[in-house]
C-alpha cells in the first residue's frame, strides 16, 4: 500500500500539471478590428530610400507624413480620412543632410486625398477598397499601402505559423511570431514577407520578353531580393482588440553584378501610431464612390514616363513640334549632347499623342526630310496601337520610300507593346499590297508580327488562334502552291512564334511525316526542324518525340539528322533521351552523323553553365558508350565546338556554340552556325546567332562552258549507266547560299542567293563586258561626287521592372540605351584622260584619278540606369548615366597616278582639338516633380569631400584601436589594383578617390599629336566592388591635338612610290632643297647616292668598328688558348653568330655586342646537356655553311688541327665561318671578304666561348657519339621535351670526320670556295645590287620649304635563288639618327630567318626570328626560334603581363608544363609531325616548358619523302612558299589498283580478284554532266595486268601492255609507244609518258592526274569532284562505313558483292565477258518460323551466260527472300520482283567467275 501512495500523487500531479497548461495556452481571442461606434485617430508616416547601403554616400527618396482618421460605418465597413498629408523629399548625402518639405508636391497630391475612403475590414483581413471616383492611380495605392499595415492573420491556435497571404505586393510566404502579455492585456505580433517567394507576385517587366528564367534557378541566383518585415502592438480591451502601433520594414536589394557585396538598396518604412479614440460615429459620404478592388498593387492602365525626365503631357502636339525642332536645328554639323534626351523626349510625347495628332504633325512635316526622319524613328520606337496605325497609313498612302518602309515597320514591330489591341493592327500591316509586293518588305514585316505574337503569347496562358492564323495561312498556301521562297519564310515565322499550335503544320514539311513532303528541298527540311527550336521551350516532350524519330531514320538526309540531334540538346533532354541517342550513334553508318552527334556530347560534356549541370553529366555518362575513334576524325566530319565559361563569384556565364556540318558532297563545311547564349542570375538568353548554308556552289564556281552533253562519250556513258542493275546519275544540286541573322532568340532576317542571282553574280564577274560595265559605273559615281547628311537614331532598348514598395510607391528599375549615327559625306573625283565611250579596263592604267573626300562619320551611345520610385507626379531615383561618342573625321585629297604607280594622298595639319573618342560616366541621385519642371536636384552618390581610404589617415594614439582594426583592410584593397600600370602615381595605388592619367604621342614632324587623358572617382576605396567602381565620376578620351612646332606645317603628306622609280623619288624628295637631280646618273652614282641618304655606311661602320676592337681582344687571349684546351672536361664551343645575323645588313659582329647570352654551337643540332667527344676531330673551318669563306692557307689549316685538338664543337652550320680563337690570329692571308668574316666570326667566338661557362649547362656527364642508336639509348625513356631537333641541312651535309693530319687544304679550299662563291652573292646591304621596290614618305610640308618626317624603303630580291626582303625606316632630316631595318630571307632549302633591329642606326634593340625544317625525334619537323637580345622596358612590361597568362593558357588547352632553366632571351617552338594527322609540340620559353605529345590536327598534312636540297629547283624558296598547296594537294583524293589490292578515293582498302575479260566500272563521274568513266578489266596476256579504257569529252582511250609497255589508243588510232604526247583540241586533255608508264591530265573534267603501268593504275580528282563519283573507287564522300555502296544505291554485304555489282555485261556471242548478273534460288530449304521455306535472293549473283559453264567461283553473302514451300511462285515469275522483297535471311553462294563456252546461246 504504502509503495502506490507516491505513485498515486505522482499521477495526479501530472494530471494537474496538463491541466493547469492547457489553461495556460488558450490565448485570448485575438481579432483585431475598429469599433464601429467610435472613431480612431492615427498618425502616419511612411519613407523610401533609394542609394547604397554605406554611409556617408548620397541617397535619395520621398517621405509622406499625416494624420488617419479611421470611423466605423457600419458592421465590418469603415470610413479611412487622410488629413494633412505632407510630402518631404530627400536628396543628400546619408545620414548627414536632412528630410526638406515640398509643397509642389504636397500640393499636387494633397488634392485627391481630400475626400474620404472606404474599406471593408473583419479579423484584421482587409475586404474591398472604395475611393473617389476617378481617383488618381497613385492615390489609391498609397491608400493601399497604409492599409496593408492592418492586414494580419491570427490563428487561435498557433503562436508561430507560415502561410501564403495575400498584401500589396501579392500573394506571398509570410511567417508569424505572436508573443503574449496577459498581465498587461498586450500582443504584439511579428510577420515577415519573403517577397521571393511568392504564388502571385505583383511586378511588371518591359522589354524583358526574351530572357527565360532558368530550370535550374536558385533564389540566390537572382539579381533582385527583397524582404518585409511588420511588427504590430495590438491591445486586448473589452469592446476588442485593436492595433495601437505598427512599424514596417521592406528592403530591396539589386546587384547587378550579382556581387555578395556590391548591392544597391531600397529602403522602405512605415510606422501607425494611434494618437487618440473618439466615441463618435463616421458618417457616410455624400459623394458616389467607386470598388477599386482588394489591396493588390494595381499599375495604371498606361505606365508612367521613363524615369530619365519628367515631361508635362498637355498639349503633346505643340510639344512635339517643339522637341522636333529643337532637335533638327542643333543637330546640324555635329550632336548636341542633349540629343539622346531630346529624342526619348519625342518618343515619350509620341507615346500620348493621338493618332490624328500624329497625322496634323506628318502634314506640316512631310516635306521636310530630316524632320521626317526623326519623326518616323521616335514613332517606330514608341511601341504603342496608335504609332503602329500611323505607320499603316503611311505604308497604305505610299508616303514612305522603301528604306523608310523597311526600318519603321521593322522598328515598329520589333519594339512594340503587345497586346490583343496591337496584334490584329499588326496582322492587318503584314497583308497590305504594298508590303506583299515586296519580297523584302514582307520578310521583315512578317517576321516582326511573328515576334509580336511570340511576345504576347508569353503572357498568356493560351495563345488566341487568331493571332497564328496569318502565318498558318502562309504555311498552307505554300504547301499548296509549291513556292520554296514562301514555305522558308512561313517557317521562320513560325519558330518566331514558338506555339505548340504550329506543330502540326511543320510536320507537313517533313517526309518522315507527311508522304506529300518527299519533294520538299533539303534546306527548307532544315528550316521545318528549325522552326520546333522555340516550341520545345513550352513543349520539349512533343518535340522530342519527332526529333528523336528524325534522328533515327537513316534513309534521310544526313544535314536533316544532324539538325535534328542540334534541336534535340537544346530542349534539355534527360539521362534516358541522351542515351539513346548514342545508341542510335553507336549503329550509325553514316560518319558524318556520328561525328556531330559525338562531338556535340563531347562539348556539351564540358559545359561548366548551372543550367547545363544535368545535361553534362548525362552526355559523360553516355559518351562511355559510344567509340573513342569518332574523336580522332578529320576536318571532312561534321563538328559541334564549344567555348563557354561561368564565373560563380558573379553569377555571370557565357557559351558559344559552332555548329559546322558537312554534306557528302563538298569537302568544306555546308553550313556554320554560330551562337553566342549569356546567363546571369538565373536567366538565360539568345544573345546573338548566325547561320550560313552553301549548297551546289562548286558547280558555279566550277562552271565552265563546256558542252558536256553534246560530246559523243555523253551517250555512252549513259548507255552503259543503264546496263547497270538500278544505276541513276546523282541529282543536281540546286546552287543556293542562304544566311540568317538572330537577336535575343528572334529571326530578324535572312537573305537567300538562289542560282539566277548567283548566275548572275559569276557573269558580271567573269563576262567582260559584264564587268566593263560594272567598273565604269563605279568611276562614273565618283566622278560625279557623292555628296550628302544624314542622321539616324539606330537603336533605343528599354528595359524595365517594377515592383511596389509596402508604401504604395512603386520601385523601378530601369535602363535605357540611344544609339545615334551619323555620317556626312561629301567626296568628288576627276579622271584624266576622261572615260571614253568604248571603255576597256586597261585605260584605268594608264589614267590619273583625283578624289576629293571629306567623310565625317559618328556614334553616340547613351545608357541610363535607374532605380527609385516613379511616378507621374514626381521621381527620386538614383541614375547612373555613360555615354560614348566617337568621331573619324577623314578629309583628304588624294591622287593615283596609275602610269607612274604614285599614289599621294594630302590632309591639313592639326588645327584644332578633336575629340576622337570620348567616353564619360556619372551616378546622380536625382529627384524631379511635375510641378517644377525643367528643376531637378542633382547630388553626386560620392560627395566631393568623401572621407578617402584609411590607410592615408594620420595615426593618432588616442584612436589607435580603430586604426589597428581598419589598417589591414585599406593596405590590402588597393595598392595591387594598380601594380601593373607603372606610369601611374604610386599614390594612386593607395587609394585615392582620383586616378588621373594622360599619356600623349607626339609627333612634332607633322604637327601633330594623339592624347589619351582619364579621369576616374569612385567609391571602391569603401568596397571593392564592381559596382563601387561604377558609382562616381569616370572620363576617358582620346583626341588628336596641334603641337607647337618650329616652322608652321602647311599639310600632312603621305606619298607611295612603287617599281623602278623609287630610288630617283627618294633621292628628289631629299634634295628637293638642292638643284634638281638628273634622272639619268649612273647606276652606281643613284646606289651611292641611296646609301648615303639612308644613312647604311653609319650601321655597317659601328659594327666594323665594333669587331675591330674585339679582335684585339681575342689576339690577346691567344695565349690561353692551350690550357684550356688541355683540359679535357673544358667546353670551348665556337659560335654561331646568329641566323639573323647572317642575312643581316650588318655583318656577323655587329649583332655580338647586343648578344647577352651564349648561343649554343647551332642549337638547333646540339643537345645542350650532351657533349660529344669526337666533336674535336671535326674541322673548325665551316663545312656546311660557307656564306663567309674560310682561310684556305696552310697557316689556317694547320691553325685549325691545332683548335681541333680542343674540346670545340663545330661550327654552325648556318653561321658564317666560325674559326675558333687560334685560326683568327692567322686570318690576315685570306681575302678581304673573308678576313671580315673571320674577324666578326672570332671576336664572337672569344666572348662567346667565355660567357659559355656560365651558362649553367647541367647534365654536363653525360658522354657518347652523336650517332643516333647512342642518341636513343641515352634518351629511349624520356620525356619529348628532351629530345633534340636536328636541322635539315645538317642533316644533308654533315660534317665529316677527319683525322687532324688529312684536313688538307685541298678539301678546304673546295668547301671554301663553294662557300665564297655563296657569299659573293649574299650581300649585306641588298641596295648594293638591287634599286628599291617601294619608297613611303610621311612628311608635314612647312613653310620654310623643309622636310620633315618618315621615310620607308623596301629592297627585294624575290626571283633570286634565295629570295631576301628589306626595310628600313628613318627620319628624313639628319638631326636624329632613329633607324629601324628589317631583314627577312630565305637561307637554304631548310631555314628561313628575319630580324627587326631599331634605335641610333638600328643598333640599339633587336628582336630575331628564324624558321628551320628538321628532324624531330625522327619525325619531321619545323622549329621556330625567337630571340630578343635587347627590346625596351616598354615592349618587356607589355610581355611580362602577357607572360603571366601563358601556363594558365596552355593548362586549358591540355599541355603539359615543367618548369626549366632554358636561355633568358630566347623561345623557341618545335612542331614534329607524327603521323599525317597528329603532331608533338615542344614550346620551350626562358623558365618552362610546355609541350604535348599526339596532338590532333584538322587535316591531314602531306608526309612524304625529303627531297635533297640540291635537287630542288631554284628559288628554293618554293618548299616554304608551296606549302599550302602542298596539303591542299594532299586533301585530292587517289584512288588506286596494284596487283589485287584496291584503294578507295575514301582510303578503304580491300582485295578484290577481277573475274576474266570483264571490264568494270572503276571510277565514273556520276554527276548529270557524266564528264568521264574510267573502266579496267584483266589484260589478255597474264592476269596480274591490267587493261583500261576512258571516256572521255569526244574521245575514247584505251592503255594496253603490249610487250612489257603500255601501248595507247585514242578514238582507235594507236601512238608511238615512247616518248608519248598527246594534246587534245578541245578542252584541256594531255596525256604523256611518266617512268613506265602513261599520264592522262583533264583538269576540265575533274581529272588532276591518272597514271597506268600496266600493273598499277592511280587517279587523283579534283576537290570539286567530291561526292560525285561512283564506281569501284567509291563516292569520295568521306563515307568510310557506306564504301561498298552499289549502282542501285544499296550497300553491298562484302567487297566481292561490291565488285561484282559495278561489272559490265556484254551481249552473247558479241562480247568478251560471258557473266551475267540474275536471282538465284537458295538449293537447300529452310526452316523459318518454324515453317518449310524455299528461298530466292533479293540481289542478282553473277552466273554464266546460257549454254556457258563455269570453270572458277567465289562464295558471296547474298540475302534471301523466303516463301511457304508449297507455294507455286519460282522465279520464272515475272510478277514477282525478289529484288524489291524484304530480306529474310543470309546465307553463302557460289558467285561464277570465269566461264567456259562451247555451246552459248546467242539468243539470250
Amino acid at each position: 500500500m504504502s509503495g502506490r501512495v507516491p505513485f498515486t500523487f505522482t499521477m495526479r500531479g501530472i494530471i494537474l500539471a496538463l491541466a493547469l497548461t492547457l489553461v495556460g495556452s488558450q490565448k485570448f481571442d485575438i481579432d483585431p478590428g475598429f469599433s464601429s461606434r467610435k472613431s480612431h485617430l492615427y498618425s502616419y508616416e511612411g519613407w523610401v530610400l533609394n542609394g547604397l547601403q554605406e554611409k556617408s554616400l548620397a541617397k535619395v527618396g520621398v517621405r509622406l507624413s499625416s494624420k488617419l482618421e479611421i470611423s466605423g460605418l457600419s458592421e465590418n465597413t469603415y470610413l479611412l480620412k487622410i488629413r494633412s498629408p505632407q510630402f518631404e523629399e530627400y536628396n543628400g548625402i546619408w545620414p548627414r543632410d536632412p528630410f526638406t518639405r515640398s509643397s509642389k508636391i504636397t500640393q499636387m497630391v494633397s488634392s485627391c486625398f481630400t475626400r474620404p475612403f472606404k474599406f471593408e475590414y473583419n479579423s484584421g483581413r482587409i475586404g474591398n477598397i472604395y475611393g473617389p471616383e476617378d481617383c488618381p492611380d497613385m492615390c489609391i495605392n498609397i491608400v493601399r499601402g497604409i492599409l496593408n499595415m492592418m492586414q494580419i492573420t491570427i490563428k487561435k491556435s498557433q503562436n508561430v505559423y507560415e502561410l501564403q497571404e495575400a498584401g500589396i505586393g501579392g500573394v506571398c510566404h509570410t511567417r508569424y511570431v505572436i508573443q503574449e502579455d496577459r498581465k498587461n492585456s498586450r500582443v504584439s505580433v511579428t510577420k515577415t514577407v519573403d517577397q521571393n517567394n511568392c504564388q502571385e507576385k505583383v511586378m511588371k517587366s518591359v522589354g524583358m520578353a526574351y530572357i527565360y528564367p532558368c530550370p535550374v534557378d536558385m533564389m540566390k541566383g537572382r539579381l533582385i531580393k527583397g524582404t518585409a518585415v511588420f511588427s504590430y502592438k495590438l491591445k486586448q480591451s473589452d469592446s476588442g482588440t485593436l492595433i495601437t502601433e505598427v512599424v514596417s520594414q521592406q528592403v530591396y536589394q539589386i546587384s547587378p553584378l550579382s556581387e555578395p557585396t556590391g548591392v544597391a538598396v531600397m529602403e522602405a518604412r512605415q510606422q501607425l501610431t494611434l494618437l487618440e479614440v473618439r466615441s463618435e460615429r463616421g458618417s457616410a459620404p455624400d459623394i458616389s464612390m467607386q470598388s477599386y478592388g482588394s489591396l493588390r498593387y494595381q499599375f495604371p492602365s498606361v505606365l508612367p514616363q521613363m524615369p530619365l525626365q519628367l515631361i508635362k503631357m498637355k498639349n503633346p502636339e505643340q510639344r512635339i513640334v517643339e522637341t522636333l525642332q529643337h532637335i533638327v536645328l542643333n543637330n546640324q554639323q555635329d550632336f548636341h549632347d542633349d540629343v539622346p534626351y531630346r529624342f526619348l523626349e519625342l518618343v515619350q510625347l509620341c507615346r500620348i499623342a493621338s493618332a490624328d495628332t500624329l497625322e496634323s504633325i506628318w502634314r506640316q512635316f512631310s516635306d521636310k526630310p530630316r524632320y521626317r526622319r526623326w519623326l518616323l524613328s521616335a514613332v517606330s520606337a514608341t511601341g504603342t496601337t496608335e504609332a503602329l496605325k500611323f505607320i499603316k497609313t503611311r505604308i497604305r498612302n505610299d508616303d514612305l520610300n522603301y528604306l523608310q518602309t523597311l526600318l519603321s515597320v521593322s522598328f515598329a514591330l520589333h519594339l512594340m507593346k503587345a497586346d490583343e489591341d496591337t496584334v490584329p493592327i499588326a496582322a492587318d500591316l503584314i497583308t497590305s499590297s504594298r508590303i506583299q509586293k515586296s519580297p523584302m518588305l514582307q520578310q521583315v514585316a512578317c517576321l516582326g508580327y511573328s515576334s509580336v505574337v511570340n511576345r504576347y503569347c508569353s503572357q498568356t496562358s493560351a495563345c488566341p488562334k487568331e493571332a497564328l492564323q496569318p502565318i498558318h495561312d502562309l504555311a498552307d498556301e505554300a504547301i499548296s502552291r509549291g513556292r520554296e521562297d514562301k514555305m522558308k519564310l512561313a517557317l521562320k515565322c513560325i519558330g518566331n512564334m514558338g506555339e505548340p499550335a504550329s506543330i502540326k503544320r511543320i510536320l507537313k514539311f517533313l517526309p518522315i511525316f507527311s508522304s506529300s513532303a518527299s519533294d520538299i528541298p533539303i534546306h527548307i527540311q532544315i528550316d521545318a526542324i528549325m522552326a520546333l527550336r522555340k516550341i520545345a521551350w513550352k513543349d520539349p516532350k512533343t518535340v522530342q518525340g519527332y526529333l528523336i524519330q528524325i534522328l533515327a531514320d537513316q534513309s534521310l538526309p544526313p544535314e536533316v539528322r544532324m539538325m535534328a540531334c542540334a534541336v534535340i540538346f537544346e530542349t534539355r533532354p534527360a539521362l534516358a533521351l541522351i542515351t539513346t541517342i548514342a545508341n542510335v550513334a553507336m549503329k550509325e553508318s553514316n560518319l558524318q552523323v556520328a561525328s556531330f552527334v559525338y562531338s556535340h556530347m563531347k562539348a556539351l560534356s564540358k559545359s561548366s553553365l548551372p543550367y547545363m549541370y544535368n545535361i553534362s553529366s548525362a552526355c559523360n555518362i553516355a559518351l562511355k558508350l559510344l567509340a573513342p575513334k569518332l574523336d580522332r576524325l578529320s576536318y571532312r566530319y561534321s563538328k559541334v565546338m564549344r567555348v563557354g565559361g561561368y564565373f560563380d563569384n558573379y553569377k555571370v556565364g557565357a557559351a558559344g556554340d559552332v555548329f559546322v556540318m558537312n554534306s557528302p558532297g563538298t569537302m568544306f563545311p555546308s553550313a556554320i552556325i554560330s551562337k553566342l547564349m549569356a546567363y546571369s542570375a538565373g536567366s538565360v538568353a539568345d544573345l546573338v546567332e548566325v547561320g550560313v548554308r552553301v549548297e551546289g556552289l562548286t558547280d558555279v564556281i566550277m562552271k565552265r562552258n563546256i558542252p558536256f552533253a553534246e560530246y559523243p562519250t555523253y551517250k555512252k556513258i549513259k548507255e552503259i549507266g543503264k546496263a547497270l542493275l538500278g544505276w541513276k546519275e546523282l541529282p543536281t544540286e540546286t546552287p543556293l547560299i542562304s544566311a540568317y541573322f538572330k537577336l535575343f532568340g528572334q529571326e530578324l532576317a535572312y537573305v537567300n542567293i538562289n542560282k539566277e542571282v548567283l548566275h548572275q553574280a559569276m557573269k558580271t564577274v567573269l563576262e567582260p563586258a559584264d564587268r566593263n560595265a560594272a567598273m565604269k559605273r563605279i568611276a562614273s559615281q565618283i566622278r560625279n561626287g557623292i555628296a550628302g547628311q544624314w542622321t539616324q537614331p539606330v537603336w533605343l532598348g528599354e528595359l524595365r521592372y517594377i515592383v511596389p514598395t509596402c508604401t504604395g510607391l512603386p520601385l523601378e528599375y530601369g535602363s535605357y540605351t540611344t544609339a545615334l549615327a551619323r555620317a556626312a559625306v561629301n567626296v568628288d573625283g576627276k579622271m584624266t584622260p576622261p572615260l571614253t565611250g568604248d571603255f576597256r579596263p586597261s585605260q584605268f592604267l594608264e589614267s590619273t584619278m583625283q578624289i576629293r573626300s571629306d567623310i565625317n562619320p559618328s556614334l553616340y551611345v547613351h545608357t541610363v540606369a535607374t532605380m527609385g520610385v516613379n511616378t507621374e507626379y514626381f521621381q527620386h531615383a538614383v541614375e547612373i548615366q555613360g555615354k560614348v561618342l566617337t568621331r573619324v573625321p577623314m578629309k583628304f585629297d588624294a591622287k593615283v597616278d596609275m602610269k607612274l604607280k604614285n599614289i599621294k594622298i594630302e590632309t591639313k595639319p592639326c588645327q584644332e582639338e578633336t575629340e576622337i573618342v570620348v567616353g564619360r560616366h556619372k551616378a546622380f541621385a536625382v529627384s524631379r516633380n511635375i510641378g517644377e519642371l525643367g528643376v531637378e536636384k542633382r547630388t553626386s552618390i560620392l560627395p566631393g569631400d568623401a572621407s578617402s581610404n584609411i590607410v592615408e589617415e594620420p595615426f593618432k594614439p588616442s584612436e589607435r584601436a580603430s586604426s589597428e582594426v581598419f589598417t589591414p583592410q585599406g593596405a590590402d584593397s588597393m595598392p595591387r589594383k594598380h601594380a601593373y600600370s607603372s606610369q601611374e602615381d604610386l599614390r594612386h595605388g593607395t587609394g585615392r578617390k582620383t586616378h588621373k592619367r594622360d599619356i600623349c604621342v607626339k609627333l612634332h614632324r607633322l604637327g601633330c599629336q594623339l592624347c589619351f587623358s582619364r579621369r576616374s572617382r569612385d567609391a571602391s576605396f569603401l568596397k571593392n566592388t564592381y559596382l563601387h567602381r561604377l558609382i562616381g565620376e569616370h572620363e576617358a578620351k582620346i583626341v588628336l591635338m596641334p603641337v607647337q612646332t618650329d616652322a608652321e606645317i602647311d599639310k600632312i603628306q603621305l606619298e607611295i612610290q612603287a617599281g623602278s622609280r623609287a630610288a630617283s623619288k627618294i633621292i628628289h624628295v631629299v634634295n628637293s632643297e638642292s638643284e634638281e637631280e638628273d634622272e639619268s646618273s649612273p647606276y652606281e652614282d643613284i646606289q651611292a647616292k641611296l646609301k648615303k641618304i639612308l644613312g647604311i655606311e653609319n650601321v655597317f661602320k659601328v659594327a666594323n668598328k665594333t669587331g675591330h676592337q674585339k679582335k684585339q681582344l681575342s689576339r690577346k687571349g691567344n695565349t690561353m688558348l692551350p690550357e684550356l684546351g688541355a683540359d679535357p672536361n673544358a667546353k670551348n664551343p665556337s659560335s654561331s653568330s646568329s641566323a639573323s645575323s647572317a642575312v643581316s645588313s650588318s655583318s656577323s659582329s655587329a649583332a655580338s655586342p647586343d648578344r647577352k647570352k651564349a648561343a649554343d654551337e647551332d642549337e638547333n643540332d646540339q643537345v645542350k646537356q650532351a657533349r660529344n667527344k669526337d666533336a674535336s676531330s671535326k674541322s673548325s673551318s665551316s663545312n656546311s655553311s660557307g656564306r663567309s669563306s674560310s682561310s684556305s692557307s696552310k697557316e689556317s689549316s694547320s691553325s685549325s688541327s691545332k683548335s681541333s685538338s680542343s674540346k670545340s664543337s663545330s661550327s654552325s652550320s648556318k653561321g658564317s665561318s666560325s674559326s675558333s680563337k687560334g685560326s683568327s690570329s692567322s686570318s690576315s692571308s685570306s681575302s678581304k671578304s673573308s678576313s671580315s668574316g673571320s674577324k666578326g666570326s672570332s671576336r664572337s667566338s672569344s666572348r662567346e666561348s667565355l660567357s659559355h661557362h656560365s651558362h649553367g649547362h647541367h647534365s654536363g656527364h653525360l658522354e657518347g657519339g652523336s650517332s643516333s642508336s647512342t642518341y636513343s639509348k641515352i634518351w629511349g625513356n624520356h620525356e619529348i621535351y628532351q629530345y633534340r631537333f636536328r636541322s635539315a641541312h645538317r642533316q644533308e651535309f654533315p660534317k665529316r670526320k677527319l683525322p687532324a693530319d688529312q684536313l688538307s687544304s685541298t678539301y678546304s679550299s673546295t668547301r671554301s670556295s663553294h662557300a665564297s662563291s655563296r657569299a659573293a652573292s649574299r650581300p649585306k646591304f641588298l641596295g648594293d645590287v638591287k634599286t628599291p621596290v617601294l619608297a613611303v614618305f610621311l612628311h608635314g610640308i612647312r613653310n620654310d620649304k623643309k622636310i620633315g618626317g618618315l621615310q620607308l624603303v623596301v629592297y627585294a630580291d624575290i626571283d633570286s635563288i634565295r629570295p631576301r626582303v628589306q626595310v628600313f625606316v628613318s627620319n628624313l632630316t639628319d638631326s636624329s639618327k632613329w633607324k629601324l631595318c628589317a631583314d627577312a630571307s630565305v637561307l637554304n632549302a631548310h631555314k628561313a630567318a628575319a630580324y627587326l633591329k631599331w634605335g641610333r642606326n638600328c643598333q640599339d634593340y633587336k628582336i630575331s626570328t628564324e624558321l628551320v625544317t628538321g628532324r624531330f625525334a625522327a619525325h619531321p619537323a619545323v622549329q621556330m626560334k625567337l630571340e630578343w637580345p635587347k627590346v625596351p622596358s616598354s615592349v618587356r612590361s607589355i610581355a611580362e603581363w602577357f607572360y603571366k597568362f601563358v601556363p594558365g593558357a596552355a593548362f586549358m588547352l591540355g599541355l603539359s608544363e615543367k618548369t626549366d632553366k632554358n636561355p633568358s632571351r630566347q623561345a623557341r617552338v618545335i612542331v614534329a609531325l607524327t603521323s599525317p594527322r597528329t603532331c608533338d609540340v615542344v614550346i620551350k620559353l626562358p623558365d618552362m616548358i610546355l609541350y604535348e605529345k599526339a596532338m590532333r590536327l584538322p587535316l591531314s598534312l602531306p608526309v612524304g619523302p625529303r627531297i635533297p636540297a640540291s635537287e630542288l629547283q631554284p628559288p628554293i624558296w618554293n618548299v616554304f612558299a608551296e606549302a599550302p598547296s602542298a596539303v591542299l594537294e594532299n586533301l585530292k583524293a587517289h584512288c588506286s589498283v596494284s596487283h589485287n589490292k584496291i584503294t578507295t578515293f575514301n582510303e578503304v582498302q580491300f582485295n578484290y580478284t577481277m573475274p576474266a575479260n570483264c571490264y568494270h566500272i572503276l571510277a565514273q563521274d556520276c554527276s548529270s554532266d557524266l564528264k568521264f568513266l574510267v573502266m579496267m578489266r584483266n589484260a589478255e596476256q597474264a592476269m596480274n595486268l591490267k587493261a583500261i579504257n576512258i571516256k572521255l569529252g569526244s574521245h575514247e582511250i584505251d592503255m594496253r601492255p603490249v610487250n612489257g609497255q603500255v601501248k595507247l589508243l585514242v578514238d582507235g588510232a594507236e601512238s608511238p609507244t615512247t616518248n608519248v604526247s598527246f594534246v587534245s583540241s578541245g578542252a584541256s586533255l594531255w596525256i604523256h609518258s611518266e617512268k613506265q608508264g602513261l599520264v592522262l591530265v583533264a583538269p576540265a573534267y575533274g581529272i588532276d592526274k591518272l597514271y597506268f603501268d600496266g600493273y598499277t593504275f592511280r587517279i587523283q580528282v579534283a576537290l570539286w569532284m567530291a561526292g560525285k563519283m561512283c564506281g569501284m573507287c567509291g563516292k569520295y564522300d568521306a563515307e568510310c562505313e557506306q564504301e561498298y555502296r552499289m549502282p542501285n544505291g544499296y550497300i553491298a554485304k562484302d567487297a566481292v558483292s561490291f565488285g561484282h555489282s559495278w561489272i559490265l555485261e556484254e551481249k552473247p556471242c558479241t562480247g568478251a565477258c560471258k557473266l551475267r548478273r540474275s536471282l538465284v534460288k537458295l538449293e537447300k530449304t529452310v526452316q523459318l518460323a518454324g515453317v518449310e521455306s524455299k528461298c530466292y535472293s533479293t540481289e542478282p549473283v553473277l552466273r554464266c551466260m546460257k549454254g556457258c559453264s563455269a570453270t572458277k567461283t567465289t562464295p558471296v553473302t547474298v540475302g534471301f527472300h523466303c516463301l511457304p514451300a508449297d507455294s507455286a511462285t519460282s522465279l520464272i515469275d515475272k510478277q514477282t520482283k525478289f529484288d524489291q522483297k524484304s530480306e529474310d535471311m543470309q546465307d553463302t553462294v557460289d558467285a561464277h567467275i570465269a566461264c567456259s563456252c562451247e555451246n552459248e546461246d546467242c539468243s539470250a
